[in-house]
């Protein structure tokens, strides 16, 4: 059902191919589409279009572009061109650009829209020193190298919008770029106020390895600045950046796999990586950067900051394994068995390996982190690496200058003086009260157990007053 309001207008230029209506559904060769649509009231558009290609060389790419976005009521401005080509082009694939503006004033209206793209190829080549040896010679063997890479974003009950997405496919690599900014009107509200869904997906396999992304995030609240931008070629690469008021749901997981048989020398290696991150808020402010790369290893670099009002938390963990085996034929000077089998000598070392890091943080109502993460393990590199660094400050706001002054002055275990004057007075208390929080969360939390009830609780507090109490009156 096509919606044209009063004060629509569209006006809709296409290259080697006519349409009509607002849904534009095309799978042809070679065509360019472009759009503009300013519109005040109820709107409908979507688009969706699919192109493919085979040659004699073994050669075979496709892919699919699809996007809609309606609204109920308010203004909407949207400028949007696409471009395909397939067929005998030398370049096959896609390029889009579109700039979506969106108010709802106080028309109580809300906007939806959606977005995604797919694509993926597959060569296959010849190669006469690939695969395994037949009576003494090495067999040809089709060769295959895949890729297949997919990006979307979901826009849910928007009120007041501004973004950018672009993106471009060429012979099975793609880039992807979606930008959400605060608007440029006057509304106390700035940002995306609603629910945005984005999601990539990349996947990069040979005869001897395979490379393969998720990523995940889901975002419900104010959002002031949202940018995510994917690249993947000879290698996938993720830069993310967020700064949100609300529930935040971040998710990330980048493995390798390779398998290397040299049947001339006998060696026999594989191995396998995985990187994973995870974020999930109730609320609060996020701010979140971070980027991943993968090809013959893995990098990841991520920044997160994180602040509430203690009636929300945030659970932050990040994971790194690496393992390699090493299947290789026994060294022809080990001693032999007699039924012919190797044994192990003092100098060899084990067939496998493996390399493990993590760090987690839960139900904290404040925190700073920063983490490194470099895993090298591939078929060109015989050594394992694993380097790790996290650094994890709970909470960002907590008065450091507090610590030092407490005191221990009876020895059991527990901090009553808490401004260092040598005695347990009022202001002790309110110290406590003021930085409860803080200290619950931390390791200190052990210090402040004032009930002996194995955890820190307001209990505490009030078993700390009633102490006082019985110890001025003595």
């Amino acid at each position: 059902m096509n919606l044209l309001p009063l004060g629509f207008n569209i006006f809709i230029i296409i290259g080697f191919l006519l349409a009509s209506g607002m849904g534009c559904p095309i799978s042809v060769a070679d065509y360019s589409i472009s759009t503009l649509i300013e519109t005040t009231g109820p709107v409908q558009d979507r688009f969706s279009g699919a192109f493919s290609q085979a040659d004699e060389n073994g050669t075979y790419v496709s892919g699919v572009y699809s996007d809609s976005v309606m609204t109920n009521d308010g203004i909407m401005s949207l400028s949007k061109q696409v471009s395909m080509t397939g067929d005998k082009s030398t370049n096959h694939g896609f390029d889009t650009q579109k700039i979506l503006k969106y108010s709802s004033g106080l028309t109580g209206g809300h906007l939806i829209a959606d977005e995604y793209i797919l694509t993926s190829s597959d060569n296959y080549i010849n190669e006469t020193n690939h695969g395994s040896t037949c009576f003494g010679e090495t067999c040809a063997a089709p060769a295959c190298v895949s890729k297949e890479n997919s990006a979307s974003f979901s826009i849910i009950n928007a009120k007041n919008l501004v973004m950018s997405s672009s993106g471009r496919s060429s012979d099975g690599t793609m880039d992807y770029i979606i930008n959400i900014d605060s608007p440029d009107n006057n509304t106390s509200e700035g940002g995306l106020e609603g629910t945005i869904i984005t999601a990539y997906h990349g996947s990069i396999k040979t005869p001897t390895s395979e490379v393969a992304l998720y990523d995940r995030t889901l975002v419900s609240g104010l959002i002031d600045t949202f940018s995510r931008w994917y690249h993947a070629e000879e290698q996938l690469d993720l830069i993310a950046a967020s700064s949100v008021s609300g529930a935040f749901h971040d998710k990330t997981i980048m493995e390798q796999k390779f398998s290397q048989n040299n049947t001339a020398t006998g060696e026999i290696l594989s191995g396998t990586t995985v990187y994973s991150q995870d974020v999930i808020t109730s609320g609060g402010r996020t701010d979140e950067t971070r980027q991943i790369t993968a090809s013959d290893s893995i990098t990841a670099e991520r920044i997160i900051e994180y602040s509430s009002d203690g009636d929300c938390s945030i659970q932050v963990s990040e994971h790194a394994i690496a393992t390699r085996i090493d299947e290789s034929n026994g060294n022809s000077e080990s001693q032999t068995c007699v039924l012919g089998e190797n044994v192990l000598t003092a100098d060899e070392k084990s067939p496998y390996k493996e390399a493990a890091a993590e760090t987690g943080i839960t139900g904290v109502s404040s925190a700073k982190i920063s983490s490194s993460t470099h895993i090298a393990n591939n078929q060109h590199n015989n050594d394992l690496n694993l380097e790790y660094r996290a650094n994890i400050m709970i909470p960002a706001g907590f008065n450091e200058s507090l610590v030092m002054e407490m005191k221990d002055n009876d020895n059991d275990g527990r901090f009553e003086d808490l401004n260092g004057n040598g005695r347990l007075d009022m202001h002790d208390l309110v110290l406590l009260f003021q930085n409860f929080r803080w200290i619950g969360e931390s390791n200190l939390s052990l210090r402040i157990d004032f009930n002996k009830n194995g955890r820190a609780d307001f209990a505490d507090i009030v078993t700390l007053f009633n102490y006082m109490n019985m110890t001025s009156s003595k």
